[in-house]
């Protein structure tokens, strides 16, 4: 599992159950899959007094890659 797999995870927690409790659950089982040194935000959730809060401000920050967009003839732009 890597970081990118945890937040997913932690993303949905939040969005399915919408407690704190859900997402510190969540938090507690990833942070166990991920490699030692990609545990600190994690461990910053579970910490945290409203980890509800923390992974929606985490989530407004992502940068995400939009996938390449097609021409009309099916080729990718560059």
């Amino acid at each position: 599992m890597n970081l990118t797999d945890a937040l997913l995870i932690l993303l949905l927690a939040a969005r399915i159950h919408g407690t704190d409790e859900g997402v510190r659950t969540a938090a507690k089982s990833v942070v166990k899959k991920l490699p030692r040194s990609k545990r600190d935000g994690i461990y910053k959730v579970i910490d945290s007094k409203s980890p509800l809060r923390m992974v929606e401000v985490i989530a407004q920050h992502l940068e995400l890659e939009s996938p390449p967009q097609e021409q009309e003839n099916n080729e990718q732009i560059v």
